[in-house]
């Protein structure tokens, strides 16, 4: 899998046929986030989630991790354009499935857009991955794509995720044939949905997580 193609021209694209639509399903909890030391972004591509979490906690180190060399050279680019320096930033140049990261050091997670682009079984050795790297309370941000409940929109959905996996896999290799809702996995490694908001009928998902039992839940122990 690769973005290299696209990377020149994604931020463009995006804009042309989502408007800002995915960016405000990425920003929709950044503004009830507590300020984080450490974050661990991860396919972030463009850097547009980055040049915002960056404005907002301008003392937060960021782990960027993509598998595009075009994308964090995007990336960097629009820190340029926002007159944002990159030295709270560690750009890392690797397939996600193949690095391990840090235990217990991140505070804040971001997956946007991303976990899309896997197969089950691949989402099975990644999540966990991932979900390691938290911190006992850390909070992790998912913005994706889903299907629509029911409906016309259901149909709507469908109709949208076909023809863009079709896209991603003939120009990307993208692994993925379709969705698959991480929800499980991600409980599974201790986390707990703490607020979600759907946009365009359903289409786009923005997920908080965090790290611990929810609110009100007795520990095994008690």
């Amino acid at each position: 899998m690769s973005f290299d193609t696209l990377a020149p021209a994604y931020r463009w694209m995006e804009n042309l046929l989502a408007g800002r639509k995915l960016h405000r399903c990425r920003c929709a909890f950044l503004e009830k986030v507590p300020t984080p030391q450490h974050v661990l972004m991860l396919g972030e591509g463009h850097g547009r989630f980055l040049v915002e979490c960056l404005k907002k906690f301008p003392k937060t180190h960021v782990t960027y991790l993509d598998a595009s060399a075009g994308m964090i050279e995007q990336a960097r680019k629009a820190l340029q354009r926002h007159k944002l320096t990159p030295d709270r930033v560690t750009f890392i140049h690797t397939d996600a499935l193949a690095w391990q990261p840090p235990r217990k050091t991140y505070d804040l997670i971001v997956t946007h857009f991303f976990l899309d682009c896997f197969r089950p079984e691949q989402l099975q050795q990644l999540v966990p991955s991932i979900a390691s790297s938290a911190t006992p309370a850390g909070l992790w941000l998912v913005a994706d794509f889903q299907e629509a409940p029911a409906g016309w929109r259901r149909f709507r959905s469908r109709l949208i995720l076909g023809l863009m996996y079709w896209f991603f896999r003939t120009v990307t290799r993208l692994p993925a044939r379709s969705l698959t809702c991480p929800d499980p996995l991600i409980r599974q490694t201790g986390f707990h949905l703490q607020g979600e908001r759907v946009f365009e009928w359903g289409l786009l998902r923005s997920a908080c997580w965090k790290q611990g039992s929810p609110p009100g839940t007795n520990s095994p122990a008690a």
